[in-house]
């Protein structure tokens, strides 16, 4: 399993890190302006696919039917979103000031710090590689175990 998220992380900095194109419906505003940024645009929204892409390279994998292992983990996934969202949120914090980060969670690619968000995705994405690997073990873990049964 440590291989096969490992492998599955190396493109993490294009995967977990997309530009906020958009916001999504239910902007919010709080005193935590990356975890605004990372709802406003759904930043999170690849925990599925980075899942789904993690359990393909497993060998237990083979041994299902595809349609069963994405339509499992799609149902487990809320259950790690909290967390998975709370980790891109603090790599984001680690890596852009607070006044960046605030003006890209209300504007998004409108904000003068797109450019600065940009420079960052690397870097952001080895922090959530680094604190989030584990997430992704737990939910394809969890994902084929049930299915296992």
């Amino acid at each position: 399993m440590r291989s096969m998220v490992l492998a599955a992380l190396l493109g993490w900095g294009t995967l977990a890190v997309a530009a906020p194109a958009g916001p999504v419906p239910g902007m919010q505003e709080t005193a935590d302006p990356a975890a605004d940024l990372v709802h406003n645009f759904g930043l999170g929204d690849n925990l599925e696919q980075m899942a789904v892409t993690a359990a393909r390279m497993t060998h237990a994998y083979g041994e299902f039917d595809p349609a069963e292992v994405e339509a499992e983990i799609h149902r487990l996934a809320p259950g790690y979103r909290a967390q998975w969202d709370a980790n891109l949120a603090a790599a984001y914090t680690a890596h852009l000031p607070a006044e960046a980060l605030r003006s890209l969670a209300r504007q998004g690619s409108a904000s003068p710090y797109f450019a600065s968000l940009q420079q960052q995705r690397a870097a952001v994405g080895e922090d959530m590689r680094v604190s989030s690997s584990s997430i992704l073990k737990a939910l394809v873990a969890e994902a084929l175990g049930h299915l296992v049964r």
